[in-house]
């Protein structure tokens, strides 16, 4: 009778320790899925494209307030529409800056410099994007009337013949089609 009685304790506490083995694995795997990153989109490839210049209409520019000036990012969005850029999104950003950083694919791009001529002094940065987009940060102390070029270039040269450029989006897009561009087919 003892023998019967230890094998029953000992299989109760085996099979206890199996299920809390087994509710912590649960536990640390579903806090695992729950605190997990969630994927964003997949990156939108650019497209190639055949011009001698590159002007404010082909370049695709994100505008981010970073600072506590309300609507910043909402003016300076207006402004780059108006002087011809494709303005994708406005919105606020966490990000330090204070007057205007500028990020695009390299701070060499045909795309960032011409984005950075319209500012005066800005900061540039590459981050290897693959769309070629540029982002416009700007901060606190964006100062309205003194951090914009007046008169800007607003074309660039391009020797090569051609550029990579952020291609069509799925959704429409109310901007004429670039002037005398045509994507390309050959690799680049």
């Amino acid at each position: 009778m003892d023998v019967r009685r230890l094998m029953y304790r000992w299989s109760t506490l085996i099979t206890l320790v199996v299920l809390l083995t087994l509710l912590f694995g649960g536990v640390l795997w579903g806090y695992k899925i729950i605190t997990a990153k969630a994927p964003g989109p997949d990156p939108v490839e650019c497209e190639t494209f055949r011009m001698t210049e590159l002007e404010p209409e082909a370049v695709t520019v994100n505008v981010y307030n970073g600072g506590t000036k309300r609507g910043l990012a909402r003016r300076v969005g207006a402004k780059l529409d108006k002087a011809g850029f494709t303005v994708n999104t406005v919105a606020n950003k966490d990000a330090k800056v204070l007057t205007v950083l500028i990020v695009g694919a390299s701070p060499e791009d045909p795309e960032v410099q011409l984005v950075s001529r319209f500012f005066t002094d800005p900061q540039i940065e590459g981050d290897g994007r693959i769309d070629h987009s540029v982002d416009i940060i700007v901060g606190s102390s964006f100062d309205e009337k003194e951090s914009y070029v007046e008169e800007p270039e607003l074309t660039i040269a391009l020797p090569s013949g051609s550029i990579c450029l952020p291609g069509p989006t799925e959704t429409p897009s109310p901007s004429a089609p670039i002037s005398g561009a045509t994507p390309s087919t050959e690799p680049t």
